[in-house]
């Protein structure tokens, strides 16, 4: 037993200091190969090789294994880490209780144009194009720009309750 304790020691002097340079090299950090080679050491007390003379290389290979394994799982984590952090949260009840306001808002405000604004406004909002939208208003295609940013113009005026003047709605200057 103590001839064994010897064989050992002088293994894990001889060989710590080139297993911690090589698993540093895979790990980038000393401390970490430190725990590492301490962890092929201990797996070498526990579950000898089969053949006692390559206990050398079977440092080795262990020790490169733990050291590979090891970036393996921070890459994963790291991965992982990455996808929660840019995980967006859906919009808190007052986000969709605004928006479903403001919609109503531009429904209401859309109602209060003029027919062929509304029906410019929506069809763009479609994703129509100018040539398609001046076939439905039966306009000139250079028109369509113009009845587009007045009916913007207007719709703006509306949703904000702004009179034509520019003054808003129930407040005297």
């Amino acid at each position: 037993m103590a001839n064994a304790e010897t064989e050992l020691r002088h293994l894990y002097e001889s060989e710590f200091a080139v297993l911690v340079r090589h698993a540093s090299y895979i790990v980038q950090s000393r401390d970490i190969a430190e725990e590492l080679v301490q962890e092929a050491f201990i797996r070498l007390m526990t579950k000898p090789p089969r053949e006692q003379a390559r206990v050398g290389a079977w440092l080795r290979t262990v020790v490169n294994n733990l050291a590979l394994d090891y970036v393996r799982r921070a890459k994963v984590e790291e991965r992982v880490t990455e996808r929660v952090q840019t995980v967006e949260y859906g919009p808190s009840v007052e986000d969709v209780t605004m928006t479903e306001i403001d919609r109503l808002r531009v429904q209401q405000s859309l109602k209060e144009l003029g027919e062929r604004d509304q029906k410019a406004l929506m069809l763009r909002h479609s994703g129509y194009s100018y040539r398609e939208i001046a076939e439905r208003l039966d306009c000139p295609t250079e028109q369509v720009g113009v009845i587009l940013i007045r009916a913007l113009k207007k719709l703006k005026r509306v949703y904000l309750g702004e009179t034509d003047g520019g003054q808003v709605r129930g407040v005297q200057a």
